[in-house]
């Protein structure tokens, strides 16, 4: 009732093609079923205000994504119009309304399914120290210089902490006291990620 008074009272709205080639837009939505772009190009510039003022009016802030989730639909859905049900404009108009309510209740649409080689991906992923060793990262790029520079020098670079001295060329006191620093911060830190 809604939709009808919005085309009654703006007629620029609704394409001359519609009200004119219900026959034609029937044609162009059995070759859009059939994978036709230059169809589906068609119908969507006949149609491209229509959906503009339904998903305006329905869905408000949201119109953009409706408009794109429309065309979307008509391009997956477009086998399912049947003439005898009703013209291709009302179908249209149907699926615009329709979704735009979807759109304004926040339910555009479900995510797509995960498939059996993602899902077995992320648990390798998961599984493997790449997941420790990320986080690790992560955690050692919030470190100040010095504090990463000596943790990294100890643990990755397996030197003593004379040596970290001498190579640094700083007190022995200065190495010990960021190096706990360091792995207490960096502790607190991989505490966090963990949560």
């Amino acid at each position: 009732m809604r939709l009808a008074r919005l085309m009654a009272t703006r007629p620029d709205r609704v394409p001359a093609a519609s009200r004119s080639a219900s026959a034609g837009d029937a044609q162009l939505l059995q070759a859009i079923a059939a994978g036709s772009e230059p169809a589906f190009e068609e119908l969507r510039a006949r149609y491209r205000g229509a959906v503009a003022a339904v998903c305006r009016a329905i869905a408000g802030r949201e119109r953009e994504d409706c408009e794109q989730e429309v065309f979307a639909r008509v391009w997956r859905k477009a086998a399912l119009y049947d003439p005898a049900r009703g013209s291709a404009a009302a179908w249209l108009l149907t699926l615009t309304r329709r979704t735009a309510i979807n759109v304004r209740a926040g339910g555009l649409r479900a995510p797509p399914p995960i498939g059996p080689e993602v899902e077995q991906e992320v648990e390798t992923f998961v599984a493997s120290s790449d997941l420790d060793a990320f986080w690790l990262d992560g955690a050692l790029t919030r470190l100040s210089e010095r504090e990463r520079t000596v943790i990294e020098l100890a643990y990755f670079g397996d030197l003593s902490e004379s040596a970290i001295a001498t190579r640094l060329r700083v007190p022995l006191g200065s190495v010990k006291s960021w190096k706990r620093r360091g792995l207490n911060r960096l502790a607190s830190l991989l505490g966090e990620e963990s949560r």
